[in-house]
């Protein structure tokens, strides 16, 4: 465990940390069941303060994918399994339905706009990078391993909305980003999330590649309105209580 973790230099210390953390668990140095090292330790292997360590094993509860035992520290998190993810999201949209449709609706105008621009501006290193972001999400996916999903999904949209090279968008998402954690990990906890989303990924990237705006427009529509949908076939309320964006706005 030692050898693995390693100081952290980041303007984001917490998301380095968690993600070090995330990498040692995709790597099977640390395996479900494992108790971490205390937030003093933690803080000394990776070189900061434990403010950092603190955000960033919080950040990993959000996920899931740490779990905290009473008087006993902070534990790697049981793998969840096929029929219990389906269960976990379908209670989680029928108690919160209304917050993610908004978190959804905001979502698809800002990605919609940001995959745009970056198709009329993104250069050959920022394309490759996509590729190279597209292409651990795959692999994720076929390792069946939900928490580099989750990871490497965050990767690949901060990418592009970088790639837009407009700072107030990419501040914009910045603020939802947080939000749309605990949404990625139990969309993509599906059975078959992975290699639909590893999918989504592709189109994009081949249209931002081609540098055509609504190519990549049409793919990040296509990408996120499928999960959009799927929110309300797992909800289980009166369609009178259900907020239903009309298609043409993002179309």
């Amino acid at each position: 465990m030692a050898s693995a973790l390693r100081p952290v230099e980041s303007p984001r210390l917490s998301d380095a940390i968690a993600d070090q953390i995330i990498a040692a668990i995709r790597d099977g140095v640390l395996k479900a069941g494992d108790r971490l090292p205390t937030e003093y330790e933690l803080s000394q292997r990776f070189g900061v303060g434990r403010t950092s360590v603190r955000e960033g094993l919080q950040h990993l509860r959000t996920l899931g994918i740490i779990e905290t035992r009473k008087g006993l520290g902070a534990y790697v998190a049981e793998s969840v399994d096929g029929a219990g993810s389906v269960k976990d999201f379908t209670r989680w949209i029928s108690t919160s339905l209304v917050a993610i449709e908004e978190l959804m609706e905001a979502r698809l105008g800002l990605e919609q706009l940001s995959a745009a621009l970056a198709a009329l501006r993104a250069g050959p290193d920022e394309v490759e990078e996509l590729r190279v972001a597209a292409s651990a999400h795959r692999s994720a996916g076929e390792a069946r391993d939900v928490a580099g999903l989750v990871t490497t999904d965050r990767q690949f949209h901060e990418l592009i909305a970088r790639s837009s090279r407009n700072e107030p968008l990419v501040r914009m998402y910045s603020v939802i980003i947080h939000e749309v954690t605990d949404f990625r990990r139990k969309t993509l906890s599906l059975p078959w999330a992975a290699s639909r989303s590893a999918e989504g990924h592709d189109a994009i990237v081949r249209a931002i590649a081609d540098a055509d705006p609504q190519a990549a427009r049409h793919a990040m529509t296509e990408h996120l309105w499928v999960l959009y949908t799927e929110i309300h076939s797992a909800a289980d309320t009166r369609p009178e209580a259900v907020l239903v964006a009309p298609r043409e706005v993002f179309g």
